[in-house]
């Protein structure tokens, strides 16, 4: 079956911090996509998650404890959702399977509720993959390389954040950065992982190859998507004084500063 002819369900979570095992969900939204059309209602259940919302927490979504007291806990909105889930969507989430889902599979334990999550396709995966050289891949600017907007005033709740997902996704299928087939699509979303994986555990965050042809390029910062040979020295001696370098990236940082590695022969 094609992308552009399913059933798509995009899922966004807002939470009460960044660690996935210790955050607690306060809102789940969620945006329909059936052939290639978005529908009109978007999903989105506040959620009571028991603790105080943090406030650095409510800045970025602007749920406060107040907002959430009287909503019903997880256990009643994941009752919910699994009925969209029983219907066979195809599950869709940006950064999903990295935090969203890892979220949702805590409070799901934490709350004894027994269903667990679908795979989903994740744009983050192939904007990981095809556009590495940005300095930020969070969903706005990812999106916004695609032409795809939100008013200031939703972003970052729950559902415009699936819808716009949802959007992404589809602009991906359509220049070819995700297949159109369902099948090929998660096929080609899991050899990807498994080379970004190889990737992130050889140069962590600070390096990357060059999709094409190999060549080292700088993985952060404002030489983001640079070849490594062309950035600025003094920026490779910052990047040489961090002391969690994995030893694949001193050697490079090394070898570009022209540092020669002693052997000893004794």
């Amino acid at each position: 079956m094609r992308l552009t002819e399913a059933v798509i369900l995009a899922v966004d979570t807002e939470t009460t911090g960044t660690d996935p095992e210790q955050a607690r969900i306060v809102e789940l939204g969620g945006a329909y996509l059936r052939g290639g059309v978005v529908q009109d209602k978007l999903l989105r259940d506040r959620v009571n998650p028991g603790i105080y919302i943090p406030a650095g927490a409510s800045v970025v979504h602007g749920i406060k404890s107040e907002d959430v007291a009287d909503a019903p806990p997880w256990a009643e909105i994941a009752a919910r959702f699994r009925r969209h889930l029983d219907a066979g969507p195809v599950l869709c989430g940006y950064n999903f399977a990295f935090y969203d889902a890892r979220v949702i599979a805590a409070e799901n334990l934490r709350h004894g509720v027994d269903w667990t999550l679908p795979t989903a396709l994740d744009p983050f995966v192939f904007a990981l993959w095809h556009h590495r050289g940005e300095r930020t891949r969070k969903l706005g600017n990812t999106c916004a390389l695609y032409g795809i907007g939100l008013p200031e005033d939703r972003a970052h709740s729950a559902d415009a954040d699936a819808l716009a997902t949802v959007a992404l996704l589809m602009a991906m299928v359509q220049v070819g950065c995700v297949p159109d087939d369902v099948e090929a699509a998660f096929c080609e979303q899991a050899r990807l992982r498994a080379i970004l994986d190889v990737e992130e555990a050889e140069y962590g965050r600070y390096l990357y190859a060059d999709r094409t042809d190999g060549q080292l390029r700088v993985g952060l910062g404002k030489f983001a998507g640079t070849l490594l040979d062309d950035v600025d020295e003094d920026y490779v001696r910052w990047i040489a004084g961090r002391p969690d370098l994995p030893d694949s990236v001193r050697l490079a940082v090394n070898r570009r500063l022209g540092k020669v590695e002693q052997i000893g022969l004794f």
